[in-house]
């Protein structure tokens, strides 16, 4: 029997349309997502950001805020930064003027790198915000030391150029131009040593930037007066702890290196690198050079000589670095090595803001152009008798904080501004 033509449709059961409802989870089950690396991953590359670039990575989230604001991590930062090859990092130049040309101490900064790169171009330089007199003392640890104040009463200060953060200040009586600035890895303390050299015996004091300065004021043993010759700022080498002076004996009239231990708190000395007894040398300055102890040498009016200490306190460890032959435009200078950066070697003329930079390969010179006209917009006061000395002090950016044990590092109003 044959089915009528609409049975189909009449026996099609309606479509039920239904809506997949949305299966809640308990919170049990719920799982936090996983970072995509491990924490110990994430902090190897923070550690390889610089610092300034870091600032900024605080703001990420609280793991990485907590992380970055560590002591820990800014300590093992820069140990880094200074350990590893320079060109890694963007090391940077601080300097003051004469401290008696100007009415207010000019305070200047610029890159390393920039000038190395691109010396034919004007390196930009930042000017430090502010009418003080202050006058910087040492670098350590991305950490500038500032003296403040010449006569009776003086006092000093640590400050982090990249933070903006100072530390509470630190009385020192009346200040010497024979000093130094340096970092007592063993007991983490940053130390200032000052020495009194106008009447013999020489009467040294360190000071330690820590709660109560008083207790961290010492006298150690005197040394002979007038001795200290050449820059007469300490300079400190990284991870000896221990600031290097040139000292001159009254009777033999040889030089050597007077060292300061800060762990100890005692005074040693050793050799400097013999001079050529048939040609006439003049000792220049000691300096630092890829962590090592270094020394310069003029010989007559022919070339300088820089010299490596490898390892420190060995004198049979130093090492020729460079021959710099004498050229036209430094004719008479008094030369200082501030880094070495791959093949080049930055030299500082001290008599003026005038930079050098001796390709060691090649022997070639290079003069960066370094513009300082922000810098001499104050009152000028006549030049005294004698060398015009600039300061100049490498420094790495770095997220190490100003502070004493137990006082807390203060914003501070001092900033570098671009011009």
């Amino acid at each position: 029997m044959a089915k009528p033509r609409d049975y189909g449709e009449r026996n099609r059961k309606p479509l039920r349309v239904t809506r997949n409802s949305v299966k809640r989870l308990r919170t049990s089950e719920v799982t936090p997502p996983q970072p995509l690396l491990p924490d110990e991953l994430i902090t190897e590359i923070l550690l390889r950001v610089p610092a300034r670039n870091l600032l900024r990575l605080r703001s990420v989230c609280r793991e990485w805020r907590t992380l970055i604001s560590s002591s820990q991590f800014a300590n093992e930062h820069v140990r880094r930064l200074i350990t590893t090859d320079l060109s890694l990092s963007d090391p940077r130049v601080a300097y003051n003027h004469p401290i008696w040309l100007y009415r207010y101490q000019k305070l200047g900064d610029f890159s390393v790198r920039s000038m190395l790169e691109n010396p034919t171009e004007p390196t930009e330089v930042l000017r430090f915000q502010g009418r003080y007199t202050r006058y910087i003392v040492g670098s350590c640890n991305g950490l500038l030391c500032l003296v403040e104040g010449f006569r009776k009463k003086s006092r000093a200060m640590l400050w982090n150029p990249c933070t903006g953060l100072v530390s509470p200040w630190l009385e020192i009586q009346s200040f010497s131009f024979v000093c130094g600035f340096g970092y007592d890895h063993v007991n983490d303390k940053y130390k200032l040593c000052k020495i009194h050299d106008h009447k013999p015996p020489c009467t040294p004091r360190i000071y330690t930037f820590c709660p109560n300065p008083s207790r961290g004021t010492i006298q150690v043993q005197d040394i002979p007066g007038n001795s200290i010759v050449g820059k007469r700022k300490g300079v400190f080498v990284p991870g000896t702890a221990t600031l290097n002076w040139i000292r001159s004996h009254e009777t033999t009239l040889d030089c050597f290196v007077l060292s300061l231990d800060l762990v100890k708190e005692r005074f040693s000395e050793f050799s400097l690198p013999h001079k050529d007894p048939d040609n006439e040398t003049i000792l220049q300055d000691l300096s630092v050079l890829t962590n090592c102890l270094a020394v310069c040498y003029k010989h007559q009016e022919s070339y300088w000589s820089v010299w490596l200490m490898k390892e420190y306190g060995m004198t049979r460890s130093w090492t020729k670095l460079a021959v710099i032959p004498c050229h036209p435009r430094l004719s008479g200078d008094y030369l200082r090595p501030l880094c070495a950066w791959g093949n080049d070697v930055l030299v500082a003329v001290a008599s003026s803001s005038k930079m050098v930079v001796y390709n060691l390969d090649d022997g070639s010179f290079e003069f960066p152009v370094i513009d300082t006209s922000l810098l001499v917009n104050d009152t000028f006061l006549p030049e005294p008798d004698g060398l015009v000395e600039w300061s100049f002090y490498i420094y790495h950016e770095s997220l190490v904080s100003p502070w004493y044990r137990a006082l807390r590092s203060s914003s501070s109003q001092m900033r570098l501004v671009k011009p």
